[in-house]
Parts: structure tokens; sequence; C-alpha cells
């Protein structure tokens, strides 16, 4: 047999060799198989944010150039270092999908919640001013909601006045978003006793994109006060993400950059709870 020959018989009892030890090491550490990577990122647990559907400027505005604080805000916070998920829901099905740990966090207050699950609530994240808006010609509401209509958005509380809506005293007339009230509103009608409640905040957003909503409207005084918070469910990832939110708020709440989000958006940053 040639040198060559005798090279390639040898190298392939090595191979035989390296292959053998090779079904013995698999043999006695019980695997028949290569075990399976670990997860990558895009399969681990991200923590499902909803937000507005049909939008509450200046905070969630849907326009993708200028997304609303909340999105620039949640843009900045990480679960272990991965980015949120952030989706645009209707009110009512972001309810149910809270409850049922379809989403783990929505933006709500405290003082408007009416559902009966255990929440874990944020810090308050801006005060919320919420006054009464009527048509320029229309009746002010006083001492009485009798006879009057309130113009509201599906799926919001309304403190103010839930007493006299459930006493049949108010009249309700619900809305998809702040604009259509306002475009309701803002059209005049005979013996007009129509009202709305609406973040201060809000409607001076709509209002400088249409002069209609200036002329025609006339805003009154503060009828309440919440601070805009998320809301997060208690499941073990929806509280995970609270305490890490929470921490997170502490020192983000003071930052030059949460101060120039809200500047952004005509907001000032005395209007942040301490």
């Amino acid at each position: 047999m040639t040198n060559e020959g005798k090279e390639w018989v040898n190298a392939m009892r090595s191979i035989r060799s390296l292959f053998g030890l090779l079904l013995w090491l698999m043999s006695i550490s019980g695997h028949s198989a290569v075990s399976p990577l670990p997860p990558t990122g895009s399969e681990l647990s991200v923590l499902r944010v909803a937000l507005p559907y049909n939008a509450f400027p200046p905070f969630v505005t849907g326009d993708p150039e200028r997304p609303g604080v909340l999105p620039e805000l949640l843009s900045h916070f990480t679960l272990d270092g991965a980015p949120v998920d952030v989706d645009y829901i209707p009110e009512e099905r972001s309810k149910k999908l809270i409850s049922h740990d379809r989403i783990q966090v929505r933006m709500e207050s405290e003082s408007w919640y009416r559902g009966d699950s255990p929440m874990c609530w944020s810090p308050g994240l801006y005060w919320v001013k919420d006054v009464l808006i009527t048509h320029q010609d229309a009746v002010v509401p006083t001492q009485s909601y009798q006879d009057f209509i309130m113009l509201g958005r599906f799926g919001y509380t309304y403190p103010t006045v839930e007493e006299a809506l459930r006493l049949g005293q108010l009249q309700q007339k619900l809305f998809y978003s702040e604009r259509e009230m306002l475009d309701a509103l803002a059209s005049p009608v005979k013996e007009d006793h129509r009202f709305a409640f609406m973040s201060l905040p809000t409607i001076r957003w709509l209002q400088l994109s249409n002069p209609k909503f200036v002329t025609a409207l006339k805003v009154h005084q503060v009828v309440d006060t919440a601070a805009l918070q998320l809301q997060f469910n208690r499941s073990a990832l929806g509280l995970k993400g609270c305490a890490q939110f929470r921490d997170f708020f502490k020192r983000f709440r003071d930052s030059t950059e949460y101060r120039s989000i809200l500047l952004k958006y005509g907001l000032d940053i005395k209007g942040v709870p301490q």
C-alpha cells in the first residue's frame, strides 16, 4: 500500500473513532438528540400595552410623526432590557383584554376605574383637569343637570355626573373621539342644553388645528382633576412590569427627556404629580 493510501486509512479510522466517542458520550448523558437552543429575544414574554385607538391628545394623538406623550414616554421604558409592545385598541375592548391577560397595561386613572379586578397602578404621569365646555350660545348647567344632554366618549367614566345619570336626570350621547364631540358641540342647535366634559390639554390641542373650536365653543370651569396613570394587571408579567415602571418613572419624572416630551406637546413639567 502506498504512503497516500495508508494516510487515507488512518484518517478514516480517526473519523470513526471520533464518531464512536460522540455516540458514547451521548449515551451516558441520556440524550439521543442535540438539546434545543434557549429562546431568542422574539420568543421571550413581552409586556403588551394598550393605548386608546381613537386618541386622547396630546397624550395619544394617532399621528405617527407626533404620537403623543405616552408613546414617547414608553419608548424610554424597557422590561428587563426588552422594549414593550404598544398597540392601539378601543377602550371597551382593552378593558376586557387586560382582565383576560391578553394585554397587561392600559391607560387609565385609579379615580376613573370602575372595574372589580385588582390592579397595580403607576405613579401619576400628569394631572388631567377636566373642564366644562358648551357652545357659545348654549345654556350652562349650574345647580341641576335636569333636561341637559352630556356629550361623552364610549368607555369613559365621568364621576361628576354619575349620580345624575343613574337617576335619569341627565341624558347622554356618546362618541368615539373628542374631535367628534367638539364637532357636534360646535354646530348650533335651538335651545341648546348640551355640554361636554373634556381634558383641558385635549381641547387646547384640538383648537390648534380647528379655529371653529375656538370661535364656536366656550371653556368654563374645571370640574374634576385626576392623575393620568398606567394600569397593570396582576399577572406575573403585569406585576413585574408595574414594579419596574415605578422604579423607572421615579428617575425619569424629573429628567430633561421627560421635560422635552411635555414641552413638545404644550405641557408643563409642573403638571407632573410629585
